[in-house]
């Protein structure tokens, strides 16, 4: 399955620097082996929530990108799966659900991946889990969560009445939590910005702008 180009996990790149998209295109889409930790990480906590056990239940157990669950791995993503269960308590709780986002980016059946929704009568939360130990990650004016909160609300708009939006990002190895919210019309006006940043991409003359976080990345 082909990785989506305006990829919500890329949001802050290439909403902040257009041209970057047009430089990317046919790159192979590498690993490393923080990389591979991380997605071992989600897939450990995603077992969790889905089937209702704790992670040192898996203690031993080789993951698919080849991590052991030790004690270590399995302390910090325990930490991430009772936070999201607090915030599910009274609503319900979808993991790992994959949504198309092509309605915001105008990309052709792209999707993103969330790692957690929770759904309550008034309120959708989107919690993201980062399991690296770099910087802390803040969820205020976020552009993953909020493109990933965006897909959420056109997939259930005929089943709930939102009011507002909480986003979550937890990481565990840094002990940081951080919590945002925004209201739907809030948020909604952030889906033009989105779809015109999309469609900036494609011009040409597209420039370069590093973003201001993330920078050593790019």
């Amino acid at each position: 399955m082909a990785h989506a180009q305006l990829s919500p996990s890329s949001a802050t790149r290439w909403m902040s620097c257009p041209g970057s998209v047009a430089l990317t295109k046919g790159m192979l889409d590498t690993s490393s082996k923080y990389a591979d930790e991380g997605t071992d990480a989600h897939e450990l906590a995603a077992l969790c929530l889905e089937t209702n056990t704790d992670a040192v239940a898996y203690l031993g157990r080789v993951l698919t990108e080849g991590h052991t669950v030790d004690d270590d791995m399995a302390r910090h993503v325990q930490s991430y799966v009772h936070y999201v269960r607090d915030l599910a308590e009274g609503g319900a709780l979808l993991v790992e659900q994959r949504l198309p986002i092509g309605n915001l980016t105008g990309e052709k059946d792209a999707h993103g991946t969330t790692d957690a929704l929770i759904t309550h009568p008034d309120e959708l939360t989107v919690a993201d889990l980062k399991y690296g130990m770099g910087e802390p990650v803040q969820a205020d004016n976020n552009p993953q969560l909020q493109i990933y909160a965006l897909a959420a609300l056109r997939q259930y708009e005929l089943a709930y009445d939102f009011k507002t939006v909480r986003m979550v990002i937890h990481q565990p190895r840094l002990g940081a939590v951080s919590e945002w919210v925004q209201t739907v019309e809030e948020l909604e006006a952030f889906a033009v910005r989105v779809a015109e940043a999309a469609q900036y991409t494609e011009d040409p003359d597209a420039p370069l702008v590093p973003p201001t976080t993330g920078r050593r990345w790019c």
